[in-house]
Parts: C-alpha cells; sequence; structure tokens
C-alpha cells in the first residue's frame, strides 16, 4: 500500500500507564521490542487512553486469564498529563487506510509492520503514535518517540521531554475487566466493525453501479 499524506494531531490530555519503576517513562533504549519499536531504535513510551486501557495490557501481556490470577496483582497505575504536538493520527482504521498504512497491521499480533513504520516516521520528526488499543478495543494507545523524564503533577512543562506524571492507584485490573480484554489470537472486535463497514460500502457502491448500467439501457 503506498504511502499518502500523513495526518497528525496535537496530543493535550492524561493518558494512563502501569508500571511498578520510580518513573513511569523511559530516558534510555526499551530493553525489548513493543508494537511501534525495535529493542535499539530508541525510546519508546507507550501510554493508554483509559485506565481500563492501561489496565487491559497489563492483562494481555502477563497473560491473566482468570479473576483470581487478576485480583492478586498489586501495580501502580500511572497518570501523565501529556502535552505533545506532531503525533501521527492513526487513531481509527479509516484514517490509518487513507494514509496508506493497513488497517489491520494496527492490531495485528505479528507486530513487524507496525515496527517498521514507527522506526520510519520516528526518522521523519515525528513525536509518536496515536492508534486503536490491540488489547482493548475502542481505547486508543499514544506512543511517544524519545526519552522522556517525570516531573511533579502540579509543575508547569518547559520541555517536551518533561512530563507530569503521579501514581493514581496502587492495585488491580477492576473485575469484569478481563471478559472485554482482547488477548493474542483473538478477533479485535473494533476491527471487525470496520471491516463490515468496508464490505457494506463496497455492496452500496457495486449496487450503485449495477443500477446505473441498467439505466442506461
Amino acid at each position: 500500500m503506498a504511502h499518502k499524506t500523513i495526518p497528525t494531531t496535537v496530543v493535550v490530555q492524561v493518558l494512563y500507564r502501569y508500571c511498578d519503576y520510580d518513573t513511569p517513562f523511559w530516558a534510555r533504549s526499551n530493553t525489548k521490542s513493543g508494537r511501534w519499536h525495535t529493542a535499539g531504535d530508541g525510546p519508546t513510551q507507550y501510554l493508554s487512553s483509559t485506565t481500563d486501557g492501561a489496565w487491559a495490557d497489563l492483562i494481555r501481556n502477563e497473560a491473566l486469564v482468570t479473576e483470581e490470577e487478576i485480583a492478586l496483582v498489586r501495580m501502580p497505575l500511572w497518570q501523565c498529563r501529556i502535552d505533545q504536538a506532531y503525533i501521527v493520527d492513526y487513531s481509527d482504521f479509516e484514517k490509518a487506510e487513507a494514509a496508506g498504512f493497513p488497517p489491520d497491521a494496527l492490531i495485528d499480533d505479528d507486530q513487524e509492520r507496525c515496527r517498521a513504520e514507527g522506526k520510519r516516521l520516528r526518522e521523519l520528526g515525528y513525536g509518536g503514535i496515536t492508534a486503536p488499543a490491540a488489547a482493548l478495543p475502542g481505547a486508543t494507545t499514544t506512543t511517544l518517540f524519545g526519552g522522556k523524564v517525570s516531573i511533579d503533577w502540579s509543575a508547569t512543562t518547559r520541555l517536551a521531554s518533561a512530563i507530569p506524571a503521579a501514581v493514581l492507584t496502587v492495585g488491580a485490573p477492576p473485575r469484569g475487566l478481563l471478559a472485554r480484554t482482547r488477548f493474542i489470537g483473538q478477533k479485535h472486535a473494533e476491527y471487525e466493525q470496520y471491516r463490515s463497514r468496508q464490505l457494506a460500502q463496497k455492496r452500496a457502491r457495486a449496487r450503485k453501479r449495477s443500477d446505473g448500467r441498467r439505466s442506461d439501457k
């Protein structure tokens, strides 16, 4: 699929991330690869649009499959006050497709296409990517490129690399979230809805062409 105009947005909102270190951010290169980076690409931050989205990432990443396992979790959940510009806006499947990026790649269990795209966008100078959350349909994940440091929640941000952050809670994902979490190998409800819309639009266009041909006779 050919690359087209890349949509961008400014992300100004509180985002969430689980992390049991004294800071939620990477200042140095991540030790493991993630959806939008390969280890060694440079520091990369992953944050969710909702607390449920962050907890769903934990459930999926740790392969917690029972409510009893989840209830044993004691994990800090951080809130991070983001004000970042030049973020690539792949926040829904239509936007990614319009930009020339395969929409199914956004939530594919094989992350190689996203990693290649992340590397390309990082090299072009973009600040990060907002995209549908693979672990929780309906949520989004914002990925920030580059090292970040946490500052006091009440502090005024003067540098893009300094982000106000604080622990929101220490505990476990809420009961019932397990049923809404998408695990590896499962269908993504939001993507399936997108596919259904695309198919309906394709059928509507085909009927319109068919009707036009009949009217010409």
